[in-house]
């Protein structure tokens, strides 16, 4: 990502990427985004797999902030996103997306392979289990951003609100992007539960289907906390409570 200005001195972000195919859904989606949740999209070139962004101001991300934003405004947030977005019957399933995560998230056992002993296997498997299921038994179906992290939140203002960067667009369950922002700095299972409590009407989701994706992923949070540091996280041990509810 590069700060730059456009030919009329706007400022802008250009992205560039060696996964064209990643750019160009990208750049589709932000485009059928008609919320000012997204940033617009002032070009692309998806065959140097390029594409030029307005910059959000002050464009903070969540996960560089002191405090966590009030969950109105995370609502406000992922209600737009399946409000205002149209799906494209040629991206990815929910359920490929899951796939896809819990493949990539093996890494991490293979660069500490010692973790299993902090977050077992078997654990995993089970997450990975139950988010599948949870993708096949999803109605209705919508657009997803489908990496709704706090690195990809920013902060655009008091009059914007939230703005969501870097999607990987998918199709399914509207609970699935609530995941990762409702176990964002936990403290405890109870302020997982109060947060799919408050979140599940933004996503037309009971509240217990929301906090069903949080059990499945939880197991996968941990593991990434886990590798990040060399201490121990209270946070993993909260998380791999959540994981065993199941």
């Amino acid at each position: 990502m590069i700060r730059c200005r456009t030919a009329t001195g706007a400022q802008a972000v250009l992205k560039v990427s060696p996964d064209r195919r990643r750019i160009l859904d990208e750049s589709a989606a932000l485009a059928r985004w008609t919320t000012a949740h997204v940033p617009d999209v002032l070009a692309v070139d998806d065959g140097v797999g390029a594409l030029l962004l307005e910059a959000v101001e002050p464009g903070t991300p969540l996960d560089d902030s002191e405090a966590c934003p009030p969950l109105e405004h995370v609502a406000d947030l992922i209600a737009a996103l399946h409000r205002d977005g149209v799906p494209d019957p040629s991206y990815e399933s929910v359920a490929e997306r899951v796939t896809y995560l819990f493949d990539a998230g093996l890494a991490n056992y293979a660069r500490r392979p010692e973790l299993v002993e902090t977050v077992p296997t078997e654990l995993y498997e089970r997450g990975r289990e139950a988010a599948l299921l949870l993708a096949a038994s999803a109605s209705p179906s919508v657009l997803l951003h489908g990496d709704l992290t706090p690195a990809n939140v920013l902060d655009g203002g008091e009059e914007r609100g939230l703005v969501a960067i870097d999607p990987a667009p998918c199709l399914g369950d509207p609970a699935f992007d609530a995941v990762d922002l409702v176990l964002w700095r936990a403290p405890d299972a109870a302020a997982v539960a109060a947060r799919a409590e408050r979140l599940a009407s933004a996503v037309g989701a009971e509240p217990g289907r929301v906090l069903a994706w949080c059990s499945a992923f939880a197991a996968m949070s941990a593991l990434e906390i886990a590798e990040a540091s060399r201490r121990p996280d209270p946070r993993v041990g909260t998380l791999l409570a959540l994981a065993a509810e199941r």
